[in-house]
């Protein structure tokens, strides 16, 4: 298992634009800020050939470890078909580059990732803090964002008392 230790995320950068100067939606840097992961986002897009070509445009001067392609999309590929090809074309890399690209649905990625967590109160109460944070600071998060955030929060929680 690779060292998850010593790792920082840099600063999000805004969602409403490209990717031009970045190589994703969230990074993980090294302490010494070499790139260690990377998670692009798209919301409702399928995953097809050309966010994971893009992936290999944006990595091919910098040594990546992981680099997630995250979707909305319920299915996460278009067909089985390309699903099959990009798998193939994603081992491929993984052979000649070292880089593991990992395509999947967000809502499953984040089921994994949040059975980690220790204290899920704590993190509610800071992922909370930092939204209403974001909001007061950029245009990002909106208040249609907040009010949707805390319908969450009060339907989880009814689902707790239960």
């Amino acid at each position: 298992m690779k060292d998850t230790k010593n790792k920082k995320l840099l600063q999000l950068q805004s969602h409403t634009s490209s990717d031009k100067h970045t190589l994703g939606d969230i990074e993980i840097y090294t302490l010494d800020n070499q790139p260690f992961e990377v998670v692009e986002v798209k919301h409702n897009v399928p995953i097809d050939k050309y966010l994971v070509f893009d992936v290999v445009k944006k990595t091919e001067s910098v040594k990546i470890n992981r680099y997630y392609i995250l979707t909305t999309f319920k299915d996460v590929f278009s067909s089985k078909q390309t699903e099959n090809e990009i798998m193939s074309y994603i081992l491929d890399i993984k052979r000649s580059k070292n880089l593991d690209i990992i395509p999947n649905g967000i809502t499953s990625t984040l089921k994994y990732y949040l059975r980690f967590v220790d204290n899920c109160q704590d993190f509610v109460r800071l992922y909370t803090e930092n939204l209403i944070n974001e909001a007061k600071m950029s245009t990002e998060i909106k208040l249609s964002h907040l009010e949707r955030w805390t319908e969450i929060l009060r339907k989880f929680s009814k689902m707790i008392e239960i």
